[in-house]
């Protein structure tokens, strides 16, 4: 038995945001998220720009997945075409395989068939998967006398959305206090539901109005997007050294910001 032994390993990293751009080791992806939207047999297309500025070549497998999210927001992966909602079907890439030379960039084209016997006004969606593909020569990084190599998957989103669909509107579901770390009503738990028509992005805030100060201590906005009729809930801890009775106020803004809801609970730490 060799004194020494060397393992190597491979580490994919998922890299997914709502940003108009990914990035990971040189490579940038954009855009992030692919909105079609139009009419029943319509056809259309979008560009994607894959960028190297590493020092070595890199090349990408493309496929498509399926996605939903969960009650809490996480996104839950599956096979292509195995949900209601999905259009992974409908669409056609220009490549199955993307190489990139260092300094170099790559343009990707999405074609989008709509079907023409598409009738309902619900929205579909997919992820368009960028996966890297390991070579030979590629170098591994020795830690602990495991050789590691880091290789990116970039998740697009797809989304189609019916041309009548124009609704944008979230709304509050329920506030509700729940215990965190054991120590009981030390979180905030705030449901929103998307009750338009259209995706939704928005920004979730919360803040806590002492009864006798007024004093205010606002916490770290969240960021959502939603399909229509998905609903999620939001956590917030509660700091520590609150105690008193308080207002508490969720602040939801939609969109550009210019529609917004207001949430109230009182609470008691």
């Amino acid at each position: 038995m060799p004194k020494n032994l060397y393992a190597s390993a491979v580490i994919i990293l998922l890299m997914i945001g709502l940003s108009p751009g990914l990035y990971g080791q040189g490579i940038t992806v954009s855009p992030t998220r692919l909105f079609f939207s139009g009419e029943p047999g319509s056809v259309q297309k979008q560009s994607i720009v894959i960028t190297n500025a590493g020092k070595e070549a890199v090349a990408f497998n493309v496929s498509l997945n399926d996605w939903y999210r969960d009650s809490i927001g996480q996104k839950v992966y599956l096979p292509a075409n195995s949900t209601s909602k999905s259009n992974a079907g409908w669409i056609k890439t220009s490549a199955n395989v993307i190489n990139i030379l260092p300094g170099g960039s790559q343009e990707l084209v999405a074609t989008m068939q709509v079907p023409s016997h598409l009738k309902n006004d619900s929205i579909s969606n997919s992820m368009l998967m960028l996966t890297q593909i390991a070579r030979q020569e590629d170098r591994y990084v020795k830690q602990n006398n495991v050789g590691i190599k880091v290789l990116f998957e970039f998740a697009l989103h797809v989304y189609f959305t019916p041309a009548a669909n124009k609704t944008e509107d979230l709304d509050f579901v329920a506030i509700d206090t729940m215990s965190s770390n054991n120590a009981p009503g030390k979180r905030i738990a705030v449901k929103v539901k998307n009750t338009g028509n259209i995706i939704s992005d928005a920004m979730v805030e919360f803040e806590f109005v002492h009864k006798t100060t007024g004093q205010e201590s606002k916490l770290a906005p969240v960021a959502i997007s939603m399909m229509p009729g998905a609903s999620q809930i939001i956590y917030f801890d509660v700091p520590g050294d609150l105690k008193g009775a308080f207002k508490g106020v969720s602040i939801l803004r939609i969109g550009d910001a210019s529609n917004v809801k207001v949430g109230e609970k009182n609470l008691v730490f």
